[in-house]
């Protein structure tokens, strides 16, 4: 393998924190050395079903957010985006049509979980960028909205709906744009909430400041821990069974070499 860049990123992102957290070394090989992960067929049917609500919610005004406007969303986000091309290589060609299937299903569940009329949107793919305690932030927000002295942040999700024991972890991303969000519009954030579209359950917390207090010390201690590890270049390796779905594992890392030799 050529010479790598090992270069500490400029800021940090709530998925590049999750996978220092899951893992030092992933996040080397990820963001200091900067090797890309091909998208598997779960993260493009998630690009995908993304794609199609940010432009149901972003492009059509309330009363045109209707079954029949999504499927005819849905159907030219496809064309237009060259998904059939984008697919190719990573979904097999006999199962391109159960992937749109897929898909829609997810979309169509938008209806189960809310009255998609009834959403007031200030913002779609908002692009926030900030600081917590210091530590530099990036990041995009699914959507939005300020209105009636409530501020609220959604967030689709495409994969499979977590017992309900794991559900509040899995708040923590939005509780970081909840921060850097406030910064911005000058105005707290009081609702989070999870749109889980393949199984069409939505979660939705109240936002309380002893929340913002434990994520932003969150935070700062993940990004210190990650300036200790770029200064010394110690990158341990936390094996888990997620090990078997990495990118990484394979000709690259270093643990899972010596584990198999």
């Amino acid at each position: 393998m050529s010479e790598l860049p090992y270069v500490l990123p400029e800021y940090v992102s709530p998925s590049s924190l999750s996978t220092y957290t899951q893992c030092p070394l992933k996040y080397k090989y990820s963001r200091v050395n900067k090797i890309p992960e091909p998208p598997t067929q779960a993260t493009l049917l998630g690009n995908f079903v993304h794609d199609v609500l940010e432009a149901f919610y972003g492009q059509l005004d309330p009363d045109q957010r209707t079954a029949s406007s999504l499927r005819s969303l849905s159907t030219s986000t496809w064309a237009d985006g060259g998904w059939a091309d984008r697919i190719k290589g990573i979904v097999k060609e006999e199962e391109s049509q159960s992937f749109r299937w897929n898909a829609w299903w997810c979309l169509e569940n938008i209806f189960k979980v809310e009255n998609p009329k009834a959403v007031d949107v200030s913002g779609v793919e908002t692009e926030l960028n900030g600081k917590i305690l210091g530590v530099p932030m990036k990041g995009f927000i699914d959507r939005w909205f300020a209105a009636n002295g409530e501020v609220r942040i959604s967030d689709y999700k495409t994969g499979k709906t977590p017992r309900e024991p794991y559900v509040d972890d899995k708040f923590t991303q939005l509780l970081i744009y909840a921060v850097v969000l406030a910064q911005e519009i000058d105005e707290k954030v009081t609702h989070v909430e999870l749109l889980y579209l393949k199984d069409g359950k939505k979660f939705v917390r109240d936002v309380s400041d002893g929340m913002i207090e434990s994520v932003s010390r969150m935070v700062s201690e993940t990004y210190d821990a990650i300036v200790s590890s770029f200064k010394n270049d110690h990158w341990p390796a936390n094996p888990t069974k997620l090990c078997y779905w990495c990118h990484y594992k394979n000709n690259i890392c270093e643990y899972w070499k010596k584990e198999q030799s």
